[in-house]
């Protein structure tokens, strides 16, 4: 036990969640920039953690839970311009579920008249059926206007505000395959099997979390978040 003043230990506490959140957000900038690059994030955080004081952080949909993607906010509201730089980190991340919806209807762009998008993944992290603040939920509310959009998610039942499909009725004509939330079942899933049901084979994964491989076998094209390839992405 640390015994100090309660101001020292709440900012200790929101400290804490502001330090992942401003690293996140770093790792999300990375992802950005390397897309124009045509490189890959995840390549870069790979070979850059190889030195032993650096230890990035890795890119996704953006932020979501109770504590991290809330805590910085009560330093900006309290602070101003004196946590600019939190403010800047808590931008990039709730920018995050943004830049997927535009990447994700980039892709089904070309397909007429309604694309259909079968979105993986509620919770705001995987294998728990917590969606707090969850970044899906924001693409949800994004793209439910713009594709005939199905959700599925196996921790998740309800309760959401948008129906929730089955996993067979969430692939069945699907044109893109949105991961969002990096549940083991994912990974479990055949890709040869869940192409033969899609309309278009086009898969985004903003966790690079699949096997990319089993994919492009598959007869997929892959696109991951904070890449500018399209090839089999460095998994970390």
């Amino acid at each position: 036990m640390y015994l100090t003043d309660c101001t020292t230990a709440e900012m200790s506490k929101i400290m804490e969640n502001t330090y992942r959140d401003v690293n996140i957000a770093l790792a999300n900038e990375l992802g950005h920039l390397c897309e124009e690059l045509g490189i890959s994030a995840w390549e870069v955080v790979a070979l850059a953690n190889k030195h032993p004081r650096v230890n990035l952080h890795l890119p996704g949909p953006g932020v979501g839970g109770h504590c991290i993607s809330v805590d910085p906010w009560f330093l900006v509201h309290k602070f101003g311009d004196s946590a600019g730089f939190i403010r800047h980190s808590r931008k990039i991340n709730d920018g995050q579920p943004e830049r997927v919806v535009n990447k994700a209807l980039e892709l089904v762009g070309h397909i007429q008249p309604r694309p259909r998008i079968a979105l993986f993944g509620v919770s705001y992290k995987g294998n728990i059926d917590d969606y707090r603040e969850s970044p899906a939920l924001k693409i949800i509310d994004l793209l439910k206007d713009k594709c005939d959009l199905r959700v599925y998610d196996p921790h998740i039942k309800n309760g959401i505000g948008y129906e929730l499909s089955s996993l067979d009725d969430a692939i069945d004509s699907a044109d893109l395959l949105l991961l969002v939330t990096d549940h083991n079942d994912f990974r479990f899933l055949a890709a040869k099997e869940i192409g033969k049901r899609m309309r278009n084979r086009i898969l985004f994964d903003t966790r690079n979390f699949l096997d990319t491989e089993s994919y492009i076998k598959a007869g997929f094209q892959v696109h991951i978040l904070g890449s500018g390839k399209q090839e089999v992405e460095i998994k970390v």
